[in-house]
């Protein structure tokens, strides 16, 4: 009996714990786990009058699943890296199934433009992807869908704004 009784506390312990770790709501908001599902942060990007919403991407684990294994992205829509320091920041096109244009943002302006990024080939092994970055250090990287940066005509020196 005391078996069963010492199993079935520590039962109910670890459904417990599932609970409070699996829960988006509960889950300290310091916990950047990987495997754990992401809560992602909108804001509204503003660059030369051109509007989209982004998610925002500024833990590790948010960074390093980007956009890979989505199969599409609205035109208004992308992902917003935002980093804590200047510098140059390495990126690769792993897991995407679509062309994407970089937008390097050095605090509240565009400093490069990576366009048309290509996505993967079917069965391109992971070393064999490319690493892109920008040619000045950075802060922040919008990643859209290709070719809609020449559609807008998003340049060096455009103004960034972000709002929630």
């Amino acid at each position: 009996m005391k078996k069963f009784l010492v199993q079935f506390i520590l039962l109910i312990m670890v459904i417990a714990g599932s609970l409070y770790f699996f829960s988006p709501t509960s889950r300290p908001s310091n916990l950047d786990l990987p495997f754990l599902p992401q809560k992602t942060t909108p804001a509204k990007l503003d660059i030369s009058g051109h509007t989209f919403k982004v998610e925002i991407a500024d833990t590790q684990s948010k960074r390093s699943k980007g956009l890979g294994g989505r199969s599409n992205l609205a035109e208004d829509q992308g992902m917003l890296f935002v980093f804590d320091r200047v510098d140059k920041y390495p990126f690769w096109m792993k897991g995407l199934k679509f062309p994407l244009d970089f937008i390097w943002i050095k605090g509240d302006s565009i400093v490069d433009i990576l366009p048309n990024i290509p996505p993967p080939k079917d069965g391109q092994s992971d070393e064999s992807l490319p690493i892109y970055q920008s040619r000045v250090e950075i802060d922040k990287v919008l990643e859209i869908n290709g070719g809609v940066a020449e559609k807008l005509g998003l340049k060096i020196g455009d103004t960034v704004k972000t709002s929630p």
